[in-house]
């Protein structure tokens, strides 16, 4: 499938065209769209894959959050809880009414796409998937996982997490967040009680990323270091972290030395 990037480009910012600009979460979607578009590319080109899946998988990241400008325009918030699942806002933007026709003409990998997009947050993927749908989706996966933590650093909490920085640095972890985190697991956000939970997911990342040069992607970034400063007032809390920092740099370094 070819796939013209000028097309994409200019069809994705006539589409985020209508989304006001000066909200920082719509800017910071559009920022975090090109940044994991480029990060797609990288993982793609490390599998030494050919030009035209390197292309599509840059692809999946223009498209992988286009739900995220509904959702911000629609409810105010980027927690899928209190509105609605982005991945599926995304799928319904694209497919819905064949919007995916206006960035590319060929329809041959929009069942791909439309996997991959779908569930690029999920918890795991699904066992039905073919190798070439896990291998787009996997990809995608790793490219937002890494990006958010830089999402996480450069953009305000308060904007993030839907609380203000002093009640946030107040608060515990969850038992079962701490437990998910000590044992190299991504963290299941079904059991998630605080708003440091979903900070504490968005460092166990690292356990979710399947490829060795999203690993080094995140190493050389350095941003898991500098989510680990996180000034918190809960001596609990900075207990938690220093564990768990101690683990994920442990875990790091044991992938990139093999």
């Amino acid at each position: 499938m070819q796939i013209d990037r000028k097309r994409v480009n200019e069809t994705f910012l006539k589409d985020v065209s209508i989304f006001d600009e000066n909200d920082i979460k719509i800017k910071l979607k559009i920022d975090h769209t090109y940044r994991v578009a480029s990060l797609c590319e990288r993982i793609a080109h490390s599998l030494h894959l050919n030009q035209e899946d390197i292309d599509l998988a840059w692809l999946l990241g223009i498209f992988h959050d286009l739900g995220r400008f509904v959702q911000v325009q629609q409810y105010g918030t980027f927690y899928d809880s209190l509105s609605e699942n982005h991945a599926l806002l995304s799928c319904r933007y694209l497919f819905s009414q064949n919007k995916i026709s206006e960035y590319i003409l060929d329809p041959s990998e929009d069942p791909l796409i439309k996997k991959a997009v779908f569930y690029h947050n999920v918890y795991a993927l699904p066992k039905d998937l073919t190798n070439r749908e896990v291998l787009f989706a996997q990809i995608l996966r790793d490219a937002d996982k890494i990006d958010i933590l830089k999402v996480n650093l450069e953009t305000p909490l308060e904007d993030i997490y839907d609380v203000s920085l002093e009640e946030l640095q107040q608060e515990d972890i969850s038992n079962a967040i701490i437990q998910d985190a000590l044992s190299h697991r991504l963290v299941d956000l079904s059991h998630a009680q605080t708003h440091m939970d979903h900070y504490v997911a968005h460092i166990c990342f690292v356990y979710g990323l399947v490829y060795p040069e999203s690993i080094r992607i995140m190493e050389q970034q350095g941003y898991l270091e500098q989510l680990f400063r996180f000034p918190s007032e809960n001596p609990d809390t900075k207990q938690v972290l220093s564990q768990v920092q101690d683990h994920v740099t442990q875990y790091m370094k044991d992938i990139i030395d093999n």
